[in-house]
């Protein structure tokens, strides 16, 4: 065991070095970040507008690639904080003498909000609405009574609509439309197809594209549609080159290793002309096959490389991303989305308590950091929480640097605002990146800023700077042991969540039509997507506690699952007929897994993982090489095959 959680510590720290590289659009995307907050906390100390810091990390949290994404979810903040701060009018001049009220008040409002995060795709967002109205509760204690009405909460919707006006206007600017980045990921598609076909082995990257899915590239065109931002026959070219960019992904994963060399070469020149057409704002040209190839999956390749060149991108329908209902269906039923609001809303109360008992006020970032730092499992919520501490560490020593060497030598806010853009760029750089490190960036920005930024112009405050990072440091300190006191959750229990809802889009792939590829990929994508979301929390569970972790086997073996699924998804897409019968066996899988309870793989296979790397098929020799990888995939869950 010891060996086994050694080389996972050594493959994330190898993964974290990865995932600070640069890529195309990183540094486009950091800088903007960066200068966004510069105009922020700019804006703020000419406004005598109080903790810019808070409102720099609005932006750097909210902030994404797309500039109408940013501009909608801009937007909706101001819409929530507005209806927030006339609601709570009328709240604080009824609980303003009454601190159980208050109490009370904060806690309900916490739970409300951080349920409907963990219940709906409000996510996140749904959580900065609750971390608002705690926020505004304590300003009860610091403003004078005869000011909280009006001062008070004029300053909360300051801090919170200031930024989200900036991040309009900037946006609007200088931001990245959504047409031009779904352009670039259908390049990013055809390149990664490419590759995988030329090197006959999968990298990375390429696993990333196949489990992002199709869903937020068509969100994406959904809106451009919505908002008339290009022209009609650009729209319907577009969509459709989304759905068919993402088949060929998929099918260029179970080409035969034997394919010939000419055919091979010819293919990815194709893939890569295609690439470059696309890349500079053309349609890919049509170019005729030489012959008809034996291979169904050599044939459906050339058919969507074909399509790409078509008016309709290849799709004669236009494609849609899943409906996601407004409310999960499990809400209410599964006790999941309850404890979760409980617990947070638990640990920001007894961080407030714990300041305010203490008449340390400027140890306040704790009950802040507990609505950013928990999420669902406690191997997630361990994870952000770890790379809160490096990122606080890191933006600490930064904002502590600055002030010894820097700020010295800073006389007008012109000066610090200079500072600031070049702290916040480096934990813009972090975050822009995936999201296995998107929160140490976060962190690093935000600790940074709250050490810096202290009044309304340049500051050598060190006590101020050094409480805030002590809040920090409690409010993860008490998360950490709220989350893995009070009903932990294992990572793997989510793990067999995803690999349900994989299995169940298995299933619907295997009964459909080749007559509706539409639908195929989209099961398909929904498939590869989970399997995502499964192999993601994979990589989370060296953080668990060893009492909660599962065993090495066990990883071992949910591992397997993964690879063999993701392998098993391309097979049956490019298969010719709907299948039946293995819809049947795909059912019994899911209801073999969903019937384990808390660890359902470990106590029915104990002593299967050794065998896995003798039992795997040699797919090139075999004659149904996706019965084979379904015998396989049995075999790993010890399901009878029929």
């Amino acid at each position: 065991m010891p060996m086994i959680v050694d080389s996972a510590w050594a493959k994330i720290a190898r993964q974290a070095w990865e995932d600070i590289q640069p890529f195309p659009g990183r540094f486009g995307l950091s800088w903007r970040v960066a200068l966004l907050c510069t105009l922020v906390s700019a804006t703020a100390m000419l406004l005598k507008i109080p903790e810019a810091a808070i409102s720099c990390y609005l932006v750097i949290f909210l902030s994404k690639q797309d500039a109408v994404q940013n501009c909608i979810l801009a937007f909706g903040v101001i819409l929530m904080a507005s209806f927030v701060v006339l609601l709570m009018i009328p709240i604080i001049n009824v609980s303003v003498d009454s601190p159980a009220m208050r109490l009370a008040v904060m806690f309900f409002a916490s739970y409300v909000f951080l349920f409907l995060s963990s219940a709906t795709p409000l996510g996140e967002q749904a959580a900065i609405v609750g971390l608002i109205i705690a926020f505004i509760m304590t300003l009860v204690t610091m403003v004078p009574v005869g000011e909280i009405a009006d001062k008070g909460l004029l300053m909360a919707w300051k801090m919170a609509c200031m930024p989200m006006f900036l991040m309009i206007l900037f946006n609007l600017l200088f931001g990245t439309p959504s047409q031009t980045l779904v352009r670039r990921r259908i390049v990013e598609r055809l390149q990664g197809a490419a590759e995988r076909i030329e090197m006959q082995q999968t990298s990375v990257s390429f696993n990333t594209l196949v489990s992002e899915g199709n869903d937020a590239s068509l969100q994406q065109m959904q809106l451009v549609k919505l908002l008339h931002l290009i022209s009609a026959a650009r729209l319907r070219w577009l969509n459709g080159a989304v759905e068919t960019s993402y088949r060929i992904l998929i099918i260029a994963e179970t080409l035969p290793d034997d394919l010939d060399i000419k055919e091979r070469a010819s293919l990815v020149a194709r893939l890569r002309q295609a690439a470059d057409a696309i890349n500079g704002g053309e349609l890919p040209a049509l170019l005729p096959d030489l012959s008809v190839p034996a291979d169904a999956s050599l044939q459906q390749i050339q058919a969507a490389l074909s399509g790409l060149s078509q008016p309709d991108g290849g799709a004669v329908q236009p494609p849609r991303p899943r409906k996601i209902p407004m409310l999960a269906a499990d809400a209410f039923s599964n006790p999941i989305h309850q404890r979760y609001a409980l617990k947070t809303s638990a640990a920001a109360v007894l961080c407030y308590l714990i300041y305010t008992g203490m008449q340390w006020d400027g140890i306040h970032t704790a009950m802040i950091t507990c609505y950013v730092a928990a999420l669902g499992t406690t191997g997630e919520t361990l994870r952000k929480l770890t790379l809160r501490i490096v990122g606080c560490l890191i933006g600490a020593a930064l904002g502590f640097f600055s002030l010894l060497f820097l700020m010295p030598h800073l006389t007008s806010i012109g000066g610090l605002m200079g500072l600031v853009f070049f702290g916040v760029l480096i934990g813009a750089w972090v975050s822009s990146g995936v999201e296995r490190i998107y929160y140490a960036g976060v962190q690093i920005a935000l600790a940074f800023l709250l050490t810096t930024l202290n009044g309304f112009g340049p500051s050598f405050d060190f006590s101020q700077a050094s409480d805030r990072i002590y809040g920090i440091l409690l409010g993860i300190f008490v998360i950490y042991v709220i989350f893995t006191q009070f009903w932990p959750r294992s990572v793997v229990n989510q793990v067999v969540r995803q690999l349900n809802d994989a299995l169940s889009a298995l299933g619907e792939l295997s009964v459909l039509s080749r007559q509706d590829p539409q639908a195929r990929t989209q099961a398909a994508s929904s498939a590869h997507f989970a399997l995502g979301q499964a192999e993601e929390l994979l990589d989370m569970a060296p953080f668990e506690p060893s009492r909660l972790r599962a065993t090495a086997g066990e990883l071992e073996r949910l591992h397997a699952l993964v690879d063999a699924l993701h392998e098993f998804t391309g097979q049956l897409y490019v298969s010719g007929s709907s299948q039946g019968a293995i819809s049947e066996r795909l059912r019994r899988l899911q209801e073999q897994l969903a019937s384990g309870g808390e660890s359902p793989l470990e106590s029915q296979h104990n002593g299967l993982a050794p065998s896995l790397a003798d039992d795997r098929v040699d797919h090139e020799s075999s004659d149904n090489g996706m019965e084979q990888q379904l015998t396989q995939i049995e075999r790993i869950v010890n399901v009878e095959g029929s």
